[in-house]
């Protein structure tokens, strides 16, 4: 078992990929979203994911050093080319942009293409809720799940992500769901620990549902057809509208070749249409009337989007957080090959 503070994971994510020469800026962003998803709970994308991605690296999957540019500027549009780096550092890249014409435009949209896996997209809502911003994230992702009705693996994850403030900055109104029933990524931490998993996160290739992570080939839709809809339409914005790769083309995460994904951000700045704490006053009242409504049976307490991650961040950030011996071996191996620590060093070597 480890045990880490949240500026120690900042730094151990920062020292594991400096060895494979990754970009300054997008090391920052990195560790930045990596830790914030272990500490709101999201451990599918935290130092678990963490270890796909320095696979990635190291087999050239994800650029260190990327060509990030922008290739078409429409004042309150843009298209970006992310050069095959961190897809966690092309959307906060893309963010920037478009944070930057929504101030002017009042409302400003950014697509991006030859991309990889955004991480934890609760990150990008906190962000939205801190610049006074009320929008949306899209990205579309590997083929893990299928058609509603077919058993054939032909969609992505493809998450959405929103978020906004309130007049507590640590308690914004943030969504992060996958348009599937869970993330892929939890079947993979459930097969790393041998875990069962709850019988309805998943299907066999045959399209029957299975509780065996070794067995599991597709992810099941979120809410059936309608989360189908929307996996579908997350590729119209992410993959078509970039002018990246649709879910059916883009290559799985195991083959360790350039994911070529696409996303899209869409960001309304709130002084634009609002004064900013009528905005916050209004939904915070909101937020009072939903959580002080009636509950149901045996129900204790009701939550806004985001409340529960944004309650596990405070305390983790107090505490510090634990990670499983699995995890601890399988990111030791990985910086021993890095070369971040010698043959018998020691993951927390990179503390020191």
């Amino acid at each position: 078992m480890m045990h880490l503070s949240y500026d120690q994971q900042i730094t151990l994510i920062k020292r594991l990929v400096a060895p494979l020469h990754v970009d300054e800026i997008d090391a920052g962003y990195l560790a930045a979203v990596v830790t914030h998803s272990d500490f709101t709970g999201t451990y599918s994308h935290g130092l678990s994911r963490l270890c796909i991605y320095l696979r990635q690296y190291m087999a050239g999957a994800l650029q260190a050093q990327p060509d990030f540019r922008c290739v078409k500027d429409q004042d309150a549009s843009l298209a970006f080319d992310c050069g095959g780096g961190s897809g966690i550092a092309a959307v906060n890249r893309v963010y920037d942009a478009v944070l930057e014409r929504a101030r002017k435009y009042g409302v400003a949209a950014g697509v991006g293409r030859n991309s990889a896996n955004i991480g934890c997209g609760g990150f990008y809502g906190h962000r939205m809720a801190e610049d006074n911003v009320i929008g949306i994230v899209v990205s579309n992702t590997y083929p893990c799940q299928a058609p509603f009705g077919g058993a054939d693996r032909l969609i992505g994850t493809n998450p959405i992500i929103l978020g906004c403030p309130t007049t507590n900055p640590n308690r914004p109104i943030v969504i992060d769901v996958s348009t599937s029933g869970v993330a892929i990524g939890k079947v993979q931490a459930y097969r790393r620990e041998n875990k069962e998993m709850p019988p309805d996160w998943a299907n066999d290739y045959d399209g029957n549902p299975t509780t065996d992570p070794h067995v599991a080939y597709c992810v099941r839709p979120m809410g059936g057809h309608k989360g189908y809809g929307l996996a579908v339409f997350v590729d119209m914005f992410g993959g078509v509208l970039s002018d990246a790769l649709t879910s059916p083309e883009i290559p799985f995460v195991e083959d360790m070749q350039p994911e070529k994904t696409g996303f899209a951000v869409i960001l309304l700045d709130i002084a634009h249409f609002i004064d900013v704490d009528r905005f916050k006053e209004h939904a915070s009242l909101y937020a009072s009337m939903l959580k002080n409504s009636r509950t149901a049976t045996g129900v204790k307490e009701i939550f806004m989007p985001g409340e529960i991650e944004a309650r596990l961040m405070e305390e983790r950030k107090a505490t510090g957080n634990d990670y499983s011996d699995a995890l601890v071996a399988e990111l030791t191996d990985l910086a021993r090959q890095i070369g971040a620590i010698g043959p018998d060093g020691a993951i927390t070597d990179l503390l020191a």
